[in-house]
């Protein structure tokens, strides 16, 4: 059963109130993810978060540091959001790194660390990414920092420092294909480990996450807030989102530009036939305007197209299927703009 737009708010009001960076959704995976990032922040345990390119693994980093910072003590009056540190060694040559991982270097992460908070966080991102060079400086630089830090007077003490570094896949799957460095998986294995699931295994979440990214962009643009229907949804939840939420994302944000008259609206290209049944039904029965000639076309071209993928792009099967002479299929897909092969 879907959730109405009046549980889909009050859902989400409620979940992310104490978080930077919104983590939205109500599926079993993201409670596990909540969780894990509350026992967290009340340490200052170093954290692995692996996860799929476009899941905000950045985002849960920085809740993980806000949080932290709010148990302990050190908001952002206290200089708490200063003693965050981003680095990503996908973009990160070796001199670089190299500068940036450096003790007694003006611009290093030790100094910026080490010397000022005693809470402060490490995020390493890419590391999957990074030579082997570079992934054997990042090893030595985290052996280091289990010994000893360095103070304001040069003294060795007890580091207080969390790291955070994510990957895109399981340390032992990227070891397996030689993306990762044997002794810096080792390492990785003592981290606490928080993984988030891709966009594709949660559907149940994608309802709560668009609510809120067009919630979030009409108060940005200074408009009325949108309404969102049940049949746009359906055809959101359908999609693979490849890139996860941060596609899914992008997708709202065009949508909310193509919406009128206080409706979300998809863009045209993620129009498919049951959406635009839904919508003629729709229209029938509370009276108003629509174009048969455009529905029938969107509606023949759905059904064209999934016959298509259904035999492989094999056209004469397809017009088979479909009761039509193979020549009025060519005829179809040239007037309906349906490419015919795989490569779409």
């Amino acid at each position: 059963m879907e959730p109405d737009e009046n549980e889909i708010k009050e859902s989400i009001s409620e979940r992310i109130a104490d978080l930077a960076y919104p983590i939205v959704g109500k599926s079993r995976s993201v409670d596990q993810l909540l969780r894990s990032i509350q026992k967290v922040s009340r340490t200052t345990v170093d954290v692995l978060i692996v996860g799929e390119s476009g899941l905000g693994k950045g985002a849960v980093a920085k809740d993980i540091h806000a949080l932290t910072q709010n148990v302990s003590g050190a908001g952002a009056s206290n200089g708490g959001d200063k003693s965050f540190v981003s680095l990503n060694l996908s973009v990160l040559d070796d001199k670089e790194l190299e500068s940036l991982l450096a003790t007694g270097s003006n611009h290093s992460a030790y100094d910026r660390l080490f010397l000022g908070s005693s809470k402060g966080t490490v995020l390493i991102e890419e590391v999957e990414e990074a030579s082997f060079r570079n992934q054997m400086k990042l090893l030595n630089f985290l052996n280091e920092r289990q010994d000893w830090a360095k103070s304001a007077k040069g003294r060795p003490e007890k580091s207080t420092i969390r790291f955070i570094v994510t990957l895109k896949e399981s340390p032992q799957a990227l070891v397996e294909r030689r993306k990762l460095l044997e002794d810096l998986f080792h390492l990785l294995n003592s981290f606490e480990r928080i993984a988030i699931p891709p966009l594709r295994e949660r559907p149940e979440d994608i309802p709560y996450i668009v609510n809120y990214f067009v919630g979030e962009l009409c108060k940005e643009m200074e408009i009325a807030e949108l309404s969102v229907d049940l049949a746009a949804l359906d055809v959101l939840v359908r999609q693979s989102w490849k890139e996860n939420i941060r596609e899914l994302k992008a997708i709202v944000d065009k949508s909310v530009l193509f919406s009128t008259e206080g409706k979300f609206t998809l863009p045209p290209e993620l129009l498919d036939e049951k959406t635009e049944i839904s919508k003629m039904l729709e229209n029938i029965e509370s009276g108003q305007d629509f174009i048969l000639d455009s529905s029938l076309d969107i509606i023949e071209k759905g059904i064209i197209e999934r016959a298509l993928n259904k035999f492989g792009f094999n056209q004469s099967r397809a017009a088979s299927f479909l009761g039509m002479t193979e020549q009025t299929l060519r005829y179809k897909l040239k007037r309906l703009g349906i490419q015919h092969s795989r490569q779409r």
